[in-house]
């Protein structure tokens, strides 16, 4: 895990003062070493977070051994030494990282080599001959690249400091900011950024980049497969083990370390199978890292201490946090810098708080359960999306049965009904509701809002609701802020459900058997049953790291208000309504999301210098 920087353009000493600057304001994300590349159209720049070959061996930018190519790599690829073998065997390799296997690989196979690569990455790659620049991210878009074009130049980064200038007043986007402010959605409006001129550079993607390039060619060498209804399998006792097996190998194979490595346990299923896994296979210390809210309906301690008495008495050491330690007033502004962005609630800050504790622990690898809800339709519109093919397919003692063990009630089934006999209709009024939570927003902020970026999901299909929350309202966020939080303290985090081959299993596998007795993820369940306790197991609820928003918001309103009061974003008599809810302690959990949104909101653009590039009032 590491941090790199890339310049396109036509000056050499441009380029190392970008190179230079970016250094420093990426030295978080590899304080072990650090390296530029420097020519007349290109350079490069690598921090080093050691990981994998902890000598000199692993330094970057590498060169491949015929000279023709230079690289800098952030990220991990879990099977490098099993491609070694398979189309490199009999070269001398120097040393044993995986950023020599990419650039000796890329040597023989250039982009082909991506479909053969298991892991996680953002690589920038320069060919001396071609005077071009190989552009490539991950599958699931774990590790990040941004990208801004400024008076000719291309400028790119792990970060987005790197690409902001010096005293600039960047300009906010109008739709992301908007659909955050009304929806709590962010990071879904696929390569736009909460900044109005800088981009992401797509996951699942490549380019190939020139100087004097006008605009950004991405190409596609990966996507959720698309399976159609006829050839997907039953969730048998073949299918089970399979998927067990996948699931199993995706965790071990990201214990691939020369360090400690240790896992955040939250209580929740998709945590606990990780830490099973690990316990029943791995050898060496596991350090848990837990955070609850104690005396709260929301302490989830009893099943993290099932796990651990289940599993974790001969090699699991456990830290754990306080959240009523968390104030938003003293840990805002720090997060907000760290995560570049307004953030969906306070357990982003919360994970922050886990990643504190693992670097006071001198662990640098952790791995987490993200990515499982995603995978295995965990969320609530997604069972929905379950129910629904229960009831097409004329399975109604099943819709039934899950309804009822949900305890959805009835607006829950009607609007499930509604997806199935008129789905065009449901779409429509899906669209008008979001346009009508934009009334809470100060209409000059609207003024510039695009919503053809918005892609409209159909929600009678299961493919669209698993793409959508793979691509679009869960998953982007997730990984960013893990990413954020991690590189913060020089900690790499690692997503085991993210292994794209369980996610080319799963995708074979009819969507009904994911939702039994009112249990999601069952499949996930009964795959990894050995791995959880009964008590975690049985569980439907979901809670996650929980921070107390209401209390918090209350405990520090004072500041609150301050931040907020000036800038209007949004309508004054809601922002004056919220803030006397507020003051008289009945702020509900939706108006306190409220609230901590344009408090978010307010703080990042505060921290960031942002301007406005429309009135907001």
């Amino acid at each position: 895990m590491c941090g790199i920087a890339g310049y396109i353009g036509n000056s050499k000493e441009a380029g190392l003062q970008f190179a230079n600057r970016a250094s420093r304001l990426l030295q978080h994300r590899g304080p072990d070493d650090s390296g530029i590349y420097n020519d007349e159209q290109i350079t490069l720049l690598h921090r080093r977070l050691s990981i994998l070959e902890l000598s000199a061996l692993g330094h970057q930018p590498m060169d491949s051994s015929c000279g023709r190519y230079s690289l800098v790599f952030n990220g991990e690829i879990y099977n490098h030494l099993a491609l070694r073998k398979q189309f490199l065997p009999g070269y001398p390799f120097k040393g044993h990282s995986d950023t020599e296997t990419i650039i000796e690989l890329f040597r023989l196979q250039q982009e082909g080599m991506l479909k053969e690569m298991v892991g996680m990455w953002a690589l920038l790659i320069w060919d001396r001959q071609e005077k071009r620049l190989f552009v490539s991210r991950d599958r699931y878009g774990q590790k990040p690249i941004y990208v801004r074009k400024t008076n000719g130049t291309w400028l790119l980064a792990s970060e987005l400091k790197p690409l902001i200038a010096e005293n600039e007043q960047p300009a906010y986007d109008s739709t992301e900011l908007a659909e955050y402010l009304a929806l709590g959605n962010y990071g879904h409006l696929g390569i736009h950024t909460f900044f109005k001129d800088i981009l992401h550079f797509p996951q699942g993607s490549y380019a190939w980049m020139k100087p004097g390039d006008e605009k950004l060619d991405c190409k596609t060498y990966w996507k959720l497969p698309d399976i159609k209804a006829k050839d997907k399998i039953p969730f048998d006792k073949k299918a089970e083990k399979e998927l067990h097996d996948r699931i199993v190998e995706g965790v071990l194979s990201q214990t691939l370390a020369d360090v400690p490595i240790g896992i955040t346990l939250s209580g929740g299923i998709d945590s606990s199978i990780i830490a099973g896994i690990l316990s029943t296979y791995y050898d060496k210390e596991i350090h848990i890292f837990t955070a609850q809210s104690p005396n709260t309906k929301y302490d989830e301690t009893k099943y993290v201490d099932a796990v651990i008495n289940k599993f974790g008495k001969n090699n699991f050491i456990v830290h754990n946090k306080n959240l009523h330690e968390l104030s938003i007033k003293s840990d805002l502004a720090k997060y907000i810098n760290i995560q570049e962005e307004p953030f969906g609630d306070p357990s982003i800050m919360g994970h922050g708080f886990l990643m504190n504790m693992a670097a006071e622990a001198n662990i640098k690898v952790i791995l987490n359960g993200q990515g499982a809800d995603e995978l295995f339709f965990g969320y609530n519109n997604m069972a929905q999306a379950i129910l629904l093919q229960q009831f097409k397919s004329m399975q109604f003692g099943k819709f039934y049965e899950n309804l009822v063990a949900m305890k959805l009630g009835k607006n829950y089934m009607l609007r499930t009904l509604l997806k199935s006999f008129a789905p065009g209709t449901e779409t429509k009024l899906r669209a008008r509701s979001r346009i009508q939570r934009r009334g809470i927003i100060s209409p000059g902020l609207l003024t510039n809002v695009d919503d053809s970026l918005i892609e409209q999901y159909k929600y009678d299909s299961i493919y669209d609701v698993w793409r959508e929350s793979i691509y679009g309202v869960h998953l982007p966020h997730l990984v960013h802020y893990d990413d954020r939080n991690g590189m913060a303290c020089s900690i790499e985090g690692r997503m085991p459900f993210l292994d794209h081959r369980i996610a080319e299993y799963v995708a074979t596998i009819r969507p009904e058997d994911f939702l039994k007795h009112g249990m999601r993820k069952y499949i996930l369940r009964e795959s990894c049953k050995q791995y959880l306790p009964d008590l975690v197991y049985n569980r439907t609820d979901k809670i996650g790291f929980y921070t107390p928003l209401v209390d918090a918001l209350t405990r520090d309103q004072d500041w609150v208000k301050a931040q907020i009061a000036d800038r209007h974003l949004l309508r004054d008599e809601y922002q004056q309504l919220l803030f006397s809810k507020l003051a008289g302690k009945t702020l509900t959990v939706p108006e306190a999301t409220q609230l901590w949104r344009s408090l978010s909101a307010n703080v990042w653009m505060s921290e960031f210098n942002v301007s406005s590039n429309q009135p907001l009032r």
